[in-house]
């Protein structure tokens, strides 16, 4: 190699080396070079060497040609002793390289120390061929790098100074910052909440700062008035006089003070104000402007004028003053008579009186009553403290635990005292706080009274109310079994004369089969009504909400009092013009008012016509008012029988020889659904004309989404759905009473479904266990496993969790429907069953199960 390349690899390992401060850059870029002129592979740079337990160690700090040597630089390496010291040497031994050899093999190195701190080795597999001479042309190079390297560690390190430096300045600055806005938020506090009128003008009047309190004057804020002087918001002569003040204080050079009536623009409020005025001035004695402050003076003044017209009639009261206590002492005189009068009256009516120092509780007076009452004299009773004859006071502080009736005018309670004999004796204590005056300390008046013959009084009618409590609950128990005693009888009855209907039947037994079914009908209204007085009277009277529809419902009443009316030859008509559409509400209970209604009408008119009339009253967002009434030509109720008329068990004829029968609880119970509905029930009538019954019944409006979900199924729908698509699935009726059993399975089978037979609980578990079923009817009282545990066990095995289980029973009470439910069945029917309404539900609920189970 000739001296001008020589040259020229010495001028761009020095050009590297000058232009680099940072000492990572300059590392990696002199690496490069070398690498690059040298035709090494790799090459890296280690830090000083470091003797341990573990050997020599050193830092690696670049490395460049090897990407395992590249990812762990940082690290610390075990050298070989020897590989870092020394001189500008070629090694080829492969031993001292192996600590570097993580995935190459390296056999030959150049090593080129730096400094002390610093060395440079360039790594090979296999010998370099070069023309450079490896072990002489880079000394300079070295020398000048050490140089280099030095300058760029001092750089470093000033420039981390100069960064500490700067933020501790920055620190230092944000401290003060702080310090400024705190003085300077506590001066802004300050000035507002000064109570007088605060500003400041320049030596022209202009005004520099004012407080809120002034701000009020011109009904301005300080923003709006900062800049601008007196004539911007008062008149010139006002203005005026404001700014010859001013120019008064600045010519005195000190305080000023004048008076002055000043006029609030934010409120009207006008009053005298003392306004002081003092020139401000800078260090240099240059004037800033005037400070002014004004207090309102005005109560002052109005005092100050008072006191001296007071003086004026001072000397007039000292003329009465001894005429005044002669009053006085003659008033005290018949005062301290009526109170002893008093305390003589209360002493005879046995009302105790306590007055008890209300920091340690001692009795500082006790008249004779309260002390007799506890069989001591007034006397002994001044010994005691409230601890010692209140057990409730015997332990604790008794002021703390007093605190709250200081804080009242008067505290009443029930508690007890200790009698003289021993025993506690059970009073009530009215206390009044009496504060402490400056003449003596605070006290409790207190007023004892023996409440003996009261608790006693009150235990009895505790018990009376028990008793009574009881034999309400023996009613409903008698009641709800005579309903289940008569109903499951009566639902065979009705529903053989269903069954008998629909097989064909001559007009003679149509007729004998009605007469049966009315009667039937009849009995059950007549328990129905029992079942919903009980229920009223027992607090358990509930309403359902469910969609509504008005018109329909005054239909559907016509067109079951068609036949009896025919029967009698009376017209019916109906008017439900106008109503509105999408309501809630108990169908069912208003269907049963109305009807109501409708059969009296019926059964007290001979000729003429019945009419059912429905109207809207009022209406608003949510809800509606409506008013059903039936009106008739019948004969008509006299004036002193229609007030009672719908009080339970009132009859307008309640002769022996009575023509028109009935148990007098069908207007009392409609008038608990209106009132329920937040309505009212009424009647109008006259004698030989006829009558009108109403009642209103407040309903809610239908939500949009429930109005969506809305699928109406009538009877024969329901029939024909069941025949349609699901015959042959198969159920099990759940019965121990033979006869109502083999109703049910005629009802069933009409139906085209087939039936499994269960007599009790348990023969039910084993069907299910057995069978998969499509449904469930379950009767509730049954032999050996009622119908409540039945569904708790079915609902425990794997195919009962989902199967659809339905009361059919005659327990009718709402508490009957909800024991149903929390034990999981799904929905009830009761009995006598009504078949339209037994087809509806089954095809409900068989429509939610699963399409193949049960066939």
């Amino acid at each position: 190699m000739n001296r001008e390349q020589i040259l020229g690899i010495l001028y761009d390992l020095s050009l590297t080396i000058g232009s680099e401060i940072r000492l990572d850059r300059l590392l990696k870029k002199t690496l490069q070079r070398l690498l690059f002129h040298t035709s090494f592979p790799a090459g890296v740079v280690f830090g000083a060497e470091e003797s341990g337990e573990f050997g020599v160690t050193a830092r690696l700090q670049a490395a460049i040609g090897d990407y395992l040597l590249v990812e762990r630089c940082g690290e610390n390496f075990n050298l070989s002793p020897g590989l870092l010291a020394g001189k500008v040497e070629l090694l080829n031994d492969a031993t001292l390289l192996a600590s570097l050899s993580l995935d190459q093999n390296y056999t030959h190195c150049l090593r080129l120390p730096v400094d002390a701190q610093t060395s440079i080795l360039l790594l090979a597999l296999a010998p370099v061929e070069s023309t450079v001479p490896l072990t002489q042309i880079f000394q300079p190079v070295l020398a000048n790098l050490a140089k280099a390297i030095i300058l760029c560690r001092n750089n470093e390190r000033l420039t981390r100074a100069l960064a500490a430096d700067r933020d501790d300045a920055r620190a230092e600055l944000a401290v003060a910052l702080a310090q400024s806005e705190r003085e300077r938020a506590f001066l802004d506090s300050l000035y507002e909440a000064i109570p007088d009128l605060v500003w400041v003008k320049d030596p022209h009047g202009v005004y520099l700062s004012c407080n809120p309190m002034f701000s009020r004057l011109y009904n301005a804020s300080a923003y709006e008035i900062v800049g601008r002087s007196d004539t911007d918001f008062v008149g010139k002569e006002l203005a005026d006089s404001f700014r010859s003040n001013d120019r008064a204080a600045i010519a005195a050079a000190g305080p000023s003070i004048n008076e002055e009536w000043l006029t609030f623009a934010d409120d009207g409020h006008r009053g005298l104000f003392e306004t002081i005025k003092t020139p401000m001035r800078s260090s240099d004695g240059h004037l800033i402007g005037v400070l002014g402050i004004a207090r309102e003076i005005t109560e002052r003044r109005r005092i100050e004028e008072a006191l001296r017209a007071s003086e004026a009639e001072l000397a007039e009261h000292r003329q009465h003053l001894e005429k005044l206590v002669v009053e006085r002492t003659r008033d005290l005189a018949a005062a301290n008579s009526r109170l002893e009068q008093t305390e003589f009256a209360m002493d005879r009516v046995g009302i105790g009186i306590h007055w008890v120092d209300c920091d340690s509780g001692r009795l500082v007076y006790v008249n004779r009553a309260a002390a007799e009452m506890l069989g001591y004299t007034p006397e002994q009773m001044l010994s005691f403290s409230v601890g010692d004859l209140d057990p409730a006071f015997a332990s604790g502080n008794f002021a703390e635990m007093t605190a709250a009736f200081r804080l009242q005018d008067n505290h009443s309670f029930d508690t007890v005292n200790r009698h003289r004999e021993g025993h506690l004796l059970p009073v009530n204590i009215t206390l009044f706080h009496r504060p402490a005056s400056d003449l003596e300390p605070a006290h409790f008046i207190t007023f004892v009274r023996d409440i003996s013959e009261r608790q006693r009084i009150e235990q009895q009618l505790r018990e009376a109310k028990e008793a009574a409590e009881l034999a309400t609950q023996a009613k409903s128990s008698f009641l709800a079994n005579m309903s289940h005693e008569i109903r499951t009888p009566m639902n065979a009855i009705l529903g053989s004369v269903h069954l008998l209907r629909r097989s064909g039947l001559n007009f003679e037994q149509s007729g004998q089969l009605g007469r049966i079914e009315s009667a039937g009908q009849h009995l059950l209204a007549v328990i129905n009504d029992i079942l919903d007085l009980s229920k009223i009277e027992a607090g358990k009277f509930v309403l359902d909400e469910a969609p509504l529809a008005l018109d329909f419902l005054v239909q559907d009443v016509a067109q079951m009092l068609a036949e009896g009316a025919r029967s009698k030859g009376l017209e019916v008509r109906t008017d439900v013009a106008g109503l509105p559409h999408n309501l809630l509400g108990d169908v069912t209970r208003l269907r049963q008012a109305l009807l109501n209604y409708a059969n009296n009408a019926i059964k007290f008119t001979e000729h003429g016509a019945i009419s059912l009339r429905a109207r809207l009253l009022e209406e608003d967002a949510t809800s509606v008012l409506v008013r059903l009434e039936v009106s008739d030509t019948g004969i008509g109720i006299e004036p002193a029988v229609l007030a009672r008329l719908f009080a339970p068990f009132e009859q307008a004829d309640t002769s022996t020889s009575r023509k028109y029968g009935g148990t007098g609880l069908g207007l009392a119970i409609a008038r608990h659904i209106a009132e329920l509905m937040g309505g009212a029930v009424g009647a109008e009538s006259t004698p030989g004309v006829g009558s009108i019954f109403w009642i209103t019944a407040r309903l809610k409006r239908q939500p949009m989404e429930i109005r969506e979900q809305q699928v109406s199924d009538n009877a024969a729908d329901a029939e024909a759905a069941l025949r349609r698509d699901f015959a042959g699935r198969r159920i099990l009726l759940v019965e121990d009473d033979p006869i109502n059993r083999e109703v049910a399975i005629m009802l069933l089978e009409d139906v085209g479904l087939a039936i499994d037979i269960a007599e009790d609980g348990l023969v039910a578990i084993e069907q299910v266990e057995k069978h998969p079923y499509a449904l469930v009817l379950m009767d509730m009282q049954m032999p050996r496993l009622d119908g409540i545990g039945a569904t708790r066990r079915i609902r425990q095995l794997p195919q009962g969790k989902a199967l659809p289980i339905l009361a059919m029973t005659a327990n009718v009470f709402a508490e009957d429907r909800d024991n149903c439910l929390a034990a999981g069945m799904n929905d009830f029917v009761s009995k006598p069953v009504d078949p339209a309404l037994l087809y509806s539900t089954l095809l409900r609920w068989l429509r939610q199960g699963k399409s193949p189970a049960g066939r």
